[in-house]
């Protein structure tokens, strides 16, 4: 072994060993965002469904969604709002996802819209 090159391994891995750790943890954000994503859309159809039935109410459908966001967690902070007229039910959920990597606080933000259910009776011919 050269004396010129020793200890060239432990200052090599001294500097490589936190980027490696760096890159692991931001695929790990990542993932836990895309998660958290998927979980409020999740969240956001359920507010629709429950929301547009014929006789339904807007709190309906936040109650869904809160039930559902209880139930399945990884939302920091999530918040509801479900907006329903006469013809559309309209819901938005947002959050945050877990945070993995210090100073990534991603929000997170998810909507979903659908028609209200309403009886429409048969026109004779």
């Amino acid at each position: 072994m050269l004396d010129g090159a020793r200890g060239a391994a432990s200052t090599e891995l001294v500097i490589t060993f936190p980027v490696v750790l760096l890159v692991i943890l931001l695929a790990l954000q990542f993932g836990m965002y895309l998660h958290a994503a998927q979980i409020a859309e999740a969240a956001a159809q359920e507010a629709v469904e429950a929301a547009q039935a014929e006789r339904a109410v807007a709190s309906a459908g936040q109650s869904a969604a809160r039930s559902l966001l209880t139930q399945l967690g990884a939302l920091r902070g999530p918040t509801v709002r479900v907006d329903r007229t006469t013809t559309t039910v309209t819901a938005r959920v947002t959050g945050r996802a877990q945070q993995v990597v210090p100073g990534f606080d991603l929000d997170i933000f998810a909507t979903a819209e659908g028609p209200v259910e309403r009886f429409v009776p048969e026109t004779p011919p």
